[in-house]
């Protein structure tokens, strides 16, 4: 019995090897090649999820809308995958932007993304909280505060950052991984912490 499992992994052993190097060599260069073109029509099959949308958008994975936000794409911007966007306010993305796997965007008032902003994964952007000024009445029935979030051109977002509502981001501006951004960070600066802060200038 020994011997037939022998027999039988060397086989596809020797297969295995015969079809990887046909795959690696043949097949997928031309896959990786065509993926952009697909990440295009994949995004022209969900545009209907859009008011506007510039040329050349790309979409690798789903994107999961919640509520009835209004959003508006400049030119190539690019979603990768599992990106969630809810709310009922209005969602602005300009020219270059990506937006990287499992972000979320809450926009219930107003987000403005700007040109060639990079956003890493797991990124949180909201322009919304929970009232909490009075302490007698639970939180969950104090309603909510609405406040717009801009982020200027050129914008670095590490990942598992938390964008707070109220706040603008400045120009060409780095926030560092696992930040939570709850205060203006000036264009051209590096910031990190939580809450985050400028550490130095960029």
């Amino acid at each position: 019995m020994k011997t037939v499992f022998a027999l039988v992994t060397q086989c596809l052993q020797k297969l295995n090897r015969r079809i990887g190097r046909w795959w690696r060599w043949r097949i997928r260069p031309h896959l990786v090649a065509a993926r952009p073109y697909w990440h295009r029509i994949k995004f022209l099959l969900h545009c209907f999820k859009f008011e506007q949308f510039g040329n050349r958008c790309a979409l690798a994975g789903p994107v999961k809308i919640l509520g009835t936000p209004r959003i508006y794409l400049g030119n190539h911007v690019a979603f990768r995958s599992h990106i969630t966007i809810g709310g009922h306010g209005v969602l602005e993305i300009d020219d270059h932007a990506v937006i990287n796997d499992n972000c979320i965007i809450s926009a219930y008032k107003h987000i403005k993304i700007g040109k060639n902003v990079m956003l890493a994964p797991f990124v949180y952007i909201l322009d919304i909280d929970h009232a909490f000024t009075d302490k007698q009445t639970p939180i969950s029935q104090q309603g909510y505060k609405t406040a717009r979030v801009v982020i200027e051109d050129g914008v670095w977002i590490g990942t598992q950052s938390v964008i707070t509502r109220g706040v603008t981001i400045g120009q060409n501006s780095i926030i560092a991984a696992n930040s939570v951004v709850t205060r203006d960070i000036p264009p051209d600066s590096i910031a990190a912490g939580s809450p985050a802060v400028v550490i130095r200038p960029r």
